[in-house]
C-alpha cells in the first residue's frame, strides 16, 4: 500500500475502532510518518502516532502475504519482479483513487485535506525529507490526485531513483500502464481482505 491507502485504511479503523479526534489524527499520520520512520516504533512518541505506525507496519506485513498482490507482482516481467511490490504500492493508490466513489463516503478532496491536517499537527516527527514530502502533497493535493497518471508516473521515478536504476524507467511505466484495467480486480480483492482485517486489530491502540 501507498500513502493514500494507508491513510483510507487508518481511517476506516478509527471508525472501527471508535476512538476519539486525538486518535484518529495520530493513526492518520502515522500513516504517513511510518514510511520515513525505521526501526522498533519509538516509545516517547504520543500513543496515537505510536498506533499509526504500528497499523502501517501491520497492513504491510500482512499484505506481504496476500496471493492477489502477488498476482499482480507477476504480471511483471521477470526481471522487475525483485521491485515489483514496490510498483504495485503505486498502483494500489491509482486503482483506490479510480474507485474512490465505491470504497469511501468522503470526497478526495475532503479526504486529502484531513490528512494534511492530521500529517501537519504530527509534522514535527518527520524528518526533513518527511516535511518536503508533505509541502509537495499539499502543493499538488496529491492524496486526491493518485487517478492522474502522470504522478504515478513521479512515483515511479523516485522509486527507480532511490534504487538506481533510473534506465528501468520506461520498460517499468509501460509495464504498470499495461495493468491499469488487468490488475484492478487483484486490487479490489486485496483491499477488500485488508479492510476486513482492521476490526481484529484494534490491540494496535494498546
Amino acid at each position: 500500500m501507498n500513502f493514500l491507502a494507508h491513510c483510507v485504511l487508518a481511517d476506516h479503523a478509527a471508525e472501527r475502532w471508535q476512538v476519539d479526534r486525538e486518535t484518529r489524527q495520530g493513526l492518520l499520520a502515522g500513516a504517513v510518518i511510518a514510511d520515513f520512520s525505521k526501526g522498533p516504533v519509538n516509545p516517547t512518541w504520543p500513543q496515537a502516532l505510536q498506533a499509526g505506525v504500528r497499523l502501517h507496519r501491520r497492513i504491510d506485513a500482512f499484505s506481504n502475504t496476500q496471493h492477489a498482490i502477488k498476482t499482480t507482482c507477476e504480471r511483471f516481467p521477470p526481471e522487475y519482479r525483485r521491485y515489483a511490490p514496490i510498483f504495485v504500492d503505486l498502483l494500489a493508490d491509482y486503482f483506490l483513487s479510480i474507485s474512490w466513489d465505491h470504497l469511501h463516503s468522503e470526497s478526495k478532496t475532503i479526504f486529502s485535506a484531513k490528512c494534511y491536517a492530521a500529517l501537519t499537527e504530527y509534522d514535527g516527527f518527520l524528518p526533513a525529507h518527511g516535511q518536503r514530502f508533505l509541502q509537495y502533497a499539499q502543493q499538488r493535493d496529491l492524496f486526491a490526485n493518485y487517478d492522474q497518471w502522470e504522478n504515478i508516473q513521479r512515483g515511479l521515478g523516485s522509486v527507480l531513483q532511490r534504487l538506481n536504476k533510473e534506465a528501468w524507467f520506461a520498460d517499468v511505466d509501460a509495464c504498470a500502464a499495461s495493468l491499469r484495467e488487468s490488475a484492478l480486480p487483484d486490487f479490489l480483492l486485496y483491499y477488500a481482505e485488508l479492510e476486513q482485517q482492521l476490526s481484529s486489530w484494534h490491540e494496535l491502540l494498546e
